[in-house]
């Protein structure tokens, strides 16, 4: 009780530090819109690539694909928890720059309500944006430095439930909704200043855009065994169209000393109220599992396995309806996700005591591959890396707790050597509590 206590604990002091975590973006492109989509949270499926739709199984909160609730092990509650860092390296033209993110990414706890049935809550990021860069431009007089930044997140708030319609010990068909409150802001600013003036004296232009709305999300998968040794499963994603109501509060100020916000001078002031569009997205993908045939070492058994998966997504964009104000969009995005991972013994608890250390563990690598929205000299974006990590149970209490590590290679940026590029290098640490075999969480007790 004392070691489920400190988690619970420790996950609601996770939770509230949520609400104000730092962004994990740091790059220019982020100020399109209302930020770039949070397409990968998950440690586990972080390390594969990214194949959110299908990796769907009882260890795993998988809050990408709400049909996954029913597949969760009855007893079992898991409560899920994220950490991403991230180390950019910059470059156009000759100049290169250093940045570093980090941030708490999610917090979930799901269990199964009945043979056919499961239900998830919990807090998640839905997109970001933190930037800063500055140039500085030679007037014949004077220089005027430019520096922009911007920063924020949008937070969703969901509470989820799945349905089986179908299951048996081969067959599973689930269905499953996310239901969810969407909120946050976006800050965009950009400051101009003489340089090598003692006051500093600029101006400061500030755009201030507030969202909040219900939002929700569908799922659904198919798994099928295939004789005793193989089993496939289709999992399908889908965001459809939706309205968020939005406001923009903008504003333009000037000061004989940028640097002493007491002494703006407000120039324009205005706020707007519209709508945000984002129109529809969706992700279909496919897992195949191949169990290898036991071998003997002994006195034990060993049964490995060997899952490969492949996802493609979908973004159409985000339209934007504003009174009085230019409206602005973000074309359509896609993105291609191959995972793979290697676990060399399927019954861990059976064979616990007999398990050397690399046995116990899950062995994952990905690849992923994207076209941003954005384009730069008529050159489209890209953003791709590859990926790998391992799963580490938590064997000692019985449970299905484990420990989850994710690593990430990138690139980001256009054909053009001109352009802006990024190589990053991203950690992803992921936490599943779950209660042993002996002590279970929301237990019905009866009385004799």
């Amino acid at each position: 009780m004392r070691l489920i206590r400190y988690n619970l604990t420790f996950a609601f002091g996770i939770l509230f530090q949520l609400t104000y975590a730092q962004v994990n973006t740091s790059h220019p492109l982020s100020s399109y819109g209302i930020g770039e989509y949070n397409s990968g949270v998950n440690a586990i499926t972080g390390a594969l690539g990214n194949v959110n739709s299908v990796w769907i199984d009882s260890t795993n909160v998988n809050f990408f694909n709400p049909s996954s609730y029913s597949r969760l092990s009855k007893g079992n509650t898991l409560l899920s928890l994220s950490l991403d860092s991230r180390f950019s390296f910059y470059q156009q033209q000759g100049l290169t720059e250093f940045k570093t993110s980090t941030m708490f990414e999610h917090f979930s706890l799901a269990f199964k309500a009945s043979k056919r049935t499961g239900f998830a809550f919990g807090l998640k990021p839905y997109s970001n944006v933190g930037y800063e860069f500055s140039q500085s431009v030679f007037t014949g007089l004077d220089s005027i430095r430019y520096t922009y930044n911007g920063r924020g997140n949008l937070q969703d708030a969901y509470l989820g439930f799945a349905f089986a319609p179908l299951a048996t010990k081969n067959t599973h068909l689930s269905l499953g909704a996310n239901v969810s409150y969407l909120f946050g802001f976006v800050s965009n600013e950009r400051k101009s200043e003489l340089v090598g003036e003692d006051t500093n004296p600029g101006g400061l232009s500030t755009d201030l855009t507030r969202l909040s709305a219900f939002h929700y999300e569908l799922g659904a998968h198919l798994e099928q065994r295939i004789g005793k040794r193989q089993s496939l499963l289709v999992g399908f994603t889908m965001n459809p169209e939706q309205g968020f109501n939005a406001s923009i509060e903008s504003n333009l100020y000037s000061s004989a000393n940028i640097d002493a916000p007491s002494i703006y001078d407000t120039v324009f002031t205005s706020v707007r109220s519209g709508l945000v569009r984002v129109l529809t997205s969706y992700e279909v993908g496919l897992k195949y599992k191949f169990y290898f045939k036991e071998t003997k070492r002994k006195a034990t058994t060993r049964r490995p396995n060997l899952t490969l998966a492949f996802a493609y997504k979908v973004n159409q964009g985000i339209r934007s309806e504003f009174n009085a104000t230019e409206d602005w969009t973000v074309d359509p995005s896609n993105m291609l996700s191959f995972g793979m991972s290697y676990s060399p013994e399927t019954r861990l608890f059976e064979n616990v005591a007999t398990l050397k250390m690399l046995e116990k563990l899950n062995y994952r690598v990905g690849y992923y591959q994207r076209a941003l929205p954005f384009t730069a000299n008529g050159q489209n974006y890209f953003d791709r890396g590859t990926t790998f990590g391992i799963g580490i149970p938590i064997l000692a209490q019985m449970s299905l707790s484990s420990l989850n590590l994710a690593f990430v290679l990138g690139e980001k940026g256009t054909s053009a050597e001109s352009d802006l590029t990024e190589q990053y290098i991203g950690f992803k640490f992921g936490m599943v509590f779950s209660p042993s075999n002996f002590e279970k969480w929301f237990r019905k007790r009866k009385l004799d």
